[in-house]
Parts: structure tokens; C-alpha cells; sequence
């Protein structure tokens, strides 16, 4: 493990340097303090969970460009994923391991160490404390109020995920957990995990969720159109 700083006017930044067996996902993206159980059957990603089982039991997370890429290179992932601890292992028939992960943070390739019989990457973590400001403050709360909005329109989050949510005072914890809930397209999954200043983090899913409430207003809509026009045609019916 490699640590330096990065100094600038505003801030000093520790950028922190690991090796770590790469886990590639497949239409999934796990965010730095979820956590999720992974079923994984290919060779070199058990390979990752052995050397990880066998070290201090991190693993770092990326998720594939296509899914359907059997056996991915390095040019076939995401540069940002999270670096993750396993938690718990089980071992299916067929070769199949179940593991529980916690996302822990995010990180960046720098380069390909090894492609067999595991993929290892050296990752620069990705990550910063920013103060929490006035503005921040301010995101933070037109978040939750947007996110609480959200979860009485979708109703597939339950209403007490919302309080649990309200309580996080880490801006930047506050933006992952947030969108591990959301109902995305995995593109808006990824521009949030590579959304490293915590501000830009804020905006991003505060602007997505907006696009995302406008939709759901507008299936509601259609919903009670559609309903409404049944409704009409079965009363002119009978």
C-alpha cells in the first residue's frame, strides 16, 4: 500500500494506492456502503475470491461495459468500481460461490498487474472528505426532501428507509445510499460512482432523481388515462 498527498489551495488530499484481485460484474454496480450478495461461477472470478479469502478479504468491484462478455479485459471494464470486504461465503453445487459484500469505497485502475490465473489491479482510491458547507448542507437537503418525494411515488421503497436516510449527516454516504435505492439505468449508476467530488455527487443524483420523478408523474398519467378510457368503453359496452 502506497500513500502520498496531493496538495492544492483548497484542500490536501491523501491519495492511497492498493493491490487487490478484480471482481468484473455483470449489469450490476455495487456503491460504497451497500450491501449485496453476488453469485459468481466464472474461473477467474472465484480465482479473485480465493486470493481475497486468503489476504485480508477485499476485492475490488467494476462493473463490464457488456454483459454479455464472457471473459472480460481490462479495455471491457469500467475504470471506477468499489473496493468491497467480503462478508460472508457460501459454496453452491456446481461450483457456484454466493458471498455477501459491504461496499466500502471508491477506487480507480491504474494498471493491470496480472490477467491469470486472476485478474489483479493496482487501484488508487477514489474518494474525499469534502467540509460540510452551507451549499452542501443545502443539497443535502433538497435531496431527502426529493428522495422522500420519490419513495410515496414509486412505493417500491419502504417509508422507513426514508427516516434512516434523513439521519446520515455524511454528505458523501448520504449520495450512495441514496441512489443504491434508486430504480436506475446502470449509465446513471455509473456517472454517480465516478462523481468523486461530493458536491458534483449531490447534483448528479439530484438531477437524475428529478428526471426520474417526471417520469414516473408522467406514467401515473397514462395510468389513469388508460383507466379512464376502460372504464368509458365498458360502460358504453354494457
Amino acid at each position: 500500500m502506497v500513500v502520498w498527498r496531493c496538495y492544492s489551495l483548497t484542500r490536501i488530499r491523501e491519495v492511497e494506492v492498493r493491490e487487490l484481485p478484480l471482481l468484473p460484474l455483470r449489469g450490476l454496480l455495487v456503491f460504497p456502503n451497500m450491501v449485496i450478495h453476488l453469485d459468481v461461477g466464472r474461473d477467474r472470478s472465484v480465482n479473485a475470491i480465493d486470493e481475497a479469502m486468503n489476504g485480508n478479504r477485499e476485492i475490488f468491484l467494476v462493473m463490464q461495459k457488456d454483459a454479455q462478455t464472457d471473459e472480460p479485459e481490462l479495455d471491457d471494464l469500467y475504470e471506477t468500481g468499489t473496493i468491497a470486504e467480503i462478508k460472508q461465503l457460501l459454496k453452491l453445487p456446481g461450483g457456484t460461490i454466493r458471498v455477501l459484500v459491504e461496499g466500502i469505497t471508491r477506487a480507480k485502475i491504474k494498471r493491470l498487474l496480472i490477467s491469470e490465473p486472476v485478474m489483479r489491479v493496482e487501484v488508487e482510491i477514489a474518494e474525499e472528505e469534502p467540509e460540510k458547507t452551507l451549499e452542501i448542507e443545502a443539497l443535502m437537503r433538497n435531496l431527502n426532501g426529493l428522495f422522500e418525494q420519490y419513495v410515496k411515488m414509486s412505493k417500491k421503497i419502504p417509508p422507513e428507509t426514508v427516516m434512516a436516510v434523513v439521519a446520515i449527516e455524511e454528505p458523501g454516504r448520504l449520495a450512495d445510499i441514496i441512489a443504491s435505492h434508486l430504480v436506475l439505468k446502470l449509465s446513471d449508476k455509473q456517472e454517480i460512482l465516478e462523481a468523486i467530488n461530493v458536491r458534483d455527487r449531490l447534483e448528479t443524483i439530484y438531477r437524475i432523481l428529478a428526471n426520474e420523478m417526471e417520469i414516473l408523474e408522467l406514467e401515473r398519467r397514462i395510468s389513469a388515462r388508460v383507466r379512464r378510457q376502460m372504464e368509458k368503453t365498458q360502460k358504453e359496452y354494457y
